[in-house]
């Protein structure tokens, strides 16, 4: 195909007669911007045309994909009800049991406490149906992919064992179905309920981002007020969880001292990353150098005397071991709530969209700095 540009058509009596947008001394030059503004939407067109669109699907596990981003799965007979006890999965109905923020594999998982799961049972005794509505950015579009395939066979672990009927319901994009948009909740009712509408004086969501001095979203608590029921946490729900989450680690000991509580869900993420880094050493000498400055990044982010959001990381940039590498990091978990070296668990905060304080106008000038 030629590289030239198209040029406009020739200009005719009846071309005169029909389009004034040529200029008056024979140009073939448009006066305004209007006729290649026209054109772009035609050109949009073309291109969506020509990318290809997963279609629906069920895995061997059982699992079926709804696209453009819901993965469902039902556990048991779960029975229409008007009653639903509908919870968040990670932070809410289990932890890590490696302690680490994110999921080393599909067995790396703990009940929140021992009650999580009796209260659940107890609540399918009593005629609820049990939902679980949980974000997964980690799979993105990647709906076939490794990582999709490592937090599913999870969710499957941690539901085999619960042994109660339940349906489970799973966001892999930041669209209408993630949380806190009632997304999955319209779909849930729509088509998995039999028809039967839920009492929502009867029903609640219990999770974790509650908007707490100490949360890092209120992810939960706006999805629970979007679909209009009640909301508690897990500490509400279950009491407090056992051995809770695990802590940045000092070099020799103690806990990263981080100076705004809001931002210690961040200086986790660099500390898993420059253990996984030094671990990584042992094959590779040059990850000890990846290791070591993502340590320095951390303790840089935790130091820093504000809430990082998407809005002043141009700042933030422009602290000491601060580089590009660790900014890209940072602004992937505001944006997703994960970072794609550590995925495995439910998207722990959808930050970006969730947190009040980070508005468009800061996401945009975030975007063009990067």
């Amino acid at each position: 195909m030629s590289g030239r540009p198209r040029r406009a058509p020739k200009r005719s009596k009846k071309y005169d007669d029909e389009v004034d947008d040529f200029s008056d001394d024979g140009s073939d030059v448009p006066l305004s911007d209007s006729d290649s503004e026209d054109r772009k939407p035609r050109k949009k067109a073309a291109a969506a045309r020509g990318k290809k669109s997963v279609e629906a699907f069920t895995t061997d596990e059982g699992w079926s994909f709804e696209p453009p981003s819901i993965f469902y799965k039902e556990y048991g007979d779960a029975q229409p009800a008007d009653k639903i006890a509908a919870f968040d999965l990670d932070g809410t109905l289990v932890n890590t049991k490696s302690g680490a923020m994110f999921a080393k594999d599909d067995l790396d998982w703990k009940w929140y406490n021992k009650s999580a799961p009796e209260k659940i049972q107890a609540y399918a005794d009593e005629g609820y149906k049990i939902v679980v509505f949980t974000n997964q950015g980690t799979i993105k579009s990647a709906v076939k992919g490794k990582a999709a395939e490592k937090v599913l066979s999870r969710i499957d672990s941690i539901m085999e064992e619960l042994g109660v009927p339940v349906q489970v319901f799973a966001c892999t994009m930041d669209d209408h179905y993630r949380k806190p948009e009632r997304g999955m909740w319209d779909f849930f009712v729509s088509r998995f309920n039999g028809g039967v509408a839920p009492d929502h004086s009867k029903s609640f969501f219990v999770g974790d981002a509650a908007g707490r001095t100490a949360d890092f979203a209120d992810t939960d608590k706006g999805f629970a007020d979007n679909v209009g029921i009640g909301f508690r946490t897990p500490e509400d729900e279950f009491g407090h969880a056992d051995g809770g989450k695990k802590t940045a680690a000092k070099k020799g000991g103690g806990d990263v001292e981080v100076a705004v509580p809001e931002n210690e869900a961040l200086v986790q993420v660099f500390e898993e990353l420059s253990a996984k880094a030094f671990e990584f050493s042992k094959s590779d000498p040059k990850a000890k150098f990846k290791g070591i400055a993502l340590k320095k990044a951390g303790k840089a982010l935790a130091e820093f005397p504000n809430q990082i959001t998407l809005a002043n990381l141009k700042e933030v940039s422009g602290l000491p071991g601060v580089g590009k590498g660790s900014i890209a990091k940072v602004k992937e978990f505001l944006e997703t709530g994960t970072v794609a070296e550590l995925s495995g668990v439910d998207d722990l905060a959808g930050v970006g969209k969730a947190a009040p304080q980070i508005a468009d106008p800061g996401k945009d000038m975030a975007m063009n700095f990067m």
